[in-house]
């Protein structure tokens, strides 16, 4: 007689719960394809506007791009027609960039060789005009080189206190080195010849503090301070 089995039951898999995470996942998912299906239009507008201001950006940079090259080009010629002398019509031609490329990073480049262009033509106050906005600021090097070419400006105008002003102004930028005791004797040779003598003493003394730094101005400026000391006797 046959012995009677219960026939085994195998294990059922347990299921893996869904996790709250994957439900806000799959919820949040199924919202924005049902938000997407709703504003389809809107969503193509979008993708127009995005792509019409990358093409635009693109399209400017290039144009920015052109544009410097082009004011580098045309601002090296003028600038070798003021260093050879040929000064008829620059002056025009510089207003004329200016008008055009006064938006670039070269626009202070081409009001320095206004300036140079107008000091050739005899007209320092025109030179000063140009060259006062952009000296205010001797830190920075466009600055700098326009405080210097107006401080000689100033004394062909007699503005002898501006023009000391703006040498003693260089002088304080230490980055400038050698130039920047140029502009202290420059200093100093205004205050001895408006009869300073004890302020020019003074600056004199400043300059011998490192006489290695002056070459060959070292004798020059050791002759002017004896003149200064002798006139205080």
């Amino acid at each position: 007689m046959a012995i009677y089995r219960k026939p085994a039951t195998r294990p059922t898999k347990p299921s893996t719960p869904v996790s709250a995470e994957e439900d806000a996942f799959v919820a949040a998912t199924v919202r924005a394809t049902n938000w997407a299906k709703r504003n389809t239009t809107l969503l193509v507008l979008l993708l127009v506007v995005v792509g019409a201001a990358v093409v635009s950006l693109v399209y400017y940079s290039n144009y920015r791009e052109a544009l410097q090259a082009q004011a580098a080009a045309q601002l090296e010629s003028l600038q070798q027609r003021i260093d050879v002398g040929q000064q008829d019509g620059v002056r025009a031609d510089l207003e004329v960039f200016l008008e055009r490329y006064g938006n670039t990073s070269l626009a202070g480049e081409a009001r320095l060789a206004l300036a140079q262009a107008l000091v050739g033509e005899g007209d320092p106050g025109a030179a000063a005009q140009v060259l006062e906005p952009m000296a205010g600021d001797v830190s920075r090097p466009l600055g700098a080189q326009a405080a210097a070419l107006l401080a000689p400006v100033f004394e062909d105008l007699g503005n002898h206190q501006g023009a000391e002003a703006l040498y003693l102004r260089l002088a304080d930028r230490g980055d400038l080195g050698f130039h920047a005791n140029e502009a202290l004797l420059a200093a100093a040779r205004l205050r001895q010849a408006r009869g300073d003598h004890e302020g020019a003493l003074a600056l004199y003394d400043r300059l011998l503090e490192s006489p290695e730094e002056l070459g060959p101005n070292a004798s020059l400026v050791e002759l002017r301070r004896a003149e200064a000391a002798a006139a205080l006797r």
